[in-house]
């Protein structure tokens, strides 16, 4: 099972404002074409309750992170989506219960639930903009410096948006 993480950040590691809301300077047409087309080829995405709230679902096959139900619960207006308590059911269960033993699973959020999980995590950022009291793609540091101390490396750099100007490093678990 390949478990790949997507977020782009801002200098300081935010990936969005204190209410929650992705600031327009962050947001890149280029990385988010990507971003696109990478949880189109997943066989699962994961997310929070409110990246499923706030963005409707194109039809992928979700697993949602949320406090809101015991272990797991079909929800009851997306047919395509499971609402998964993380402290109530375990994630193997969780996939395991969704016939999930094998594929790609794409984590667009939570982030910190997955630390010890990724086999890839691909990390776009910004290189200009700064979010003061924003909230953090990982609680406990910066991107750069989680990753690192769970285990991944930097692998691919590329710049991804000159314009952005945004760059992509793609880390992996050796």
């Amino acid at each position: 099972m390949q478990i790949i993480g997507h977020a782009i950040v801002s200098v300081d590691g935010k990936i969005a404002t204190a209410d929650g809301s992705v600031p327009p300077a962050l947001r890149n047409n280029v990385d988010w074409q990507r971003f696109q087309e990478q949880l189109n080829a997943a066989d699962l995405v994961v997310l929070g309750r409110q990246g499923h709230e706030r963005f409707s679902n194109p039809g992928r096959r979700r697993l949602v992170a949320t406090r809101s139900v015991p272990t797991l619960m079909q929800d009851p207006h997306d047919k395509k989506a499971t609402f998964w308590n993380p402290a109530g059911v375990s994630f193997n269960a969780a996939t395991a219960s969704l016939g999930l033993s094998q594929g790609t699973i794409a984590v667009a959020g939570v982030f910190d639930l997955f630390c010890e999980l990724f086999t890839r995590f691909d990390l776009a950022e910004s290189q200009t903009l700064l979010i003061r009291d924003g909230l953090p793609c990982f609680t406990s540091g910066h991107p750069r410096l989680v990753l690192a101390n769970a285990g991944l490396t930097p692998g691919n750099w590329e710049m991804l948006d000159p314009e952005g100007p945004v760059t992509l490093t793609d880390w992996r678990r050796l």
